[in-house]
């Protein structure tokens, strides 16, 4: 699967619209529908029931946002571990020095 379309994909079911998720992800509206298409294409599903009034997920799309929102929760983790890494030492620290000291 593209990262790209999921994450279209995720904003979009997220907004519930495509104009709204357009704007978040910086993209045009016809870019985030052209996403969502293929990958509904390449699923072989349709992700949403698409109203006047936005989107609507599926029972597809229902399943797929829940897998998104714990990929996007594991990369938020993961984000803030290497975060915490860089900048919070880790590990023993064995200080030597000569008796007299």
């Amino acid at each position: 699967m593209d990262w790209g379309k999921l994450r279209s994909f995720h904003a979009a079911a997220e907004a519930g619209s495509l104009t709204s998720a357009g704007e978040r992800l910086g993209i045009s509206q016809s870019a985030v529908s052209r996403q969502i298409a293929a990958l509904e294409e390449a699923l072989g599903v349709s992700l949403f029931q698409r109203h006047a009034r936005g989107l609507v997920l599926t029972d597809a799309g229902h399943t797929l946002f829940r897998s998104t929102m714990e990929m996007a929760q594991a990369a938020h983790s993961a984000n803030t571990a290497l975060r915490d890494q860089q900048e919070t030492p880790q590990g023993e620290l064995i200080v030597s020095a000569p008796v007299a000291f």
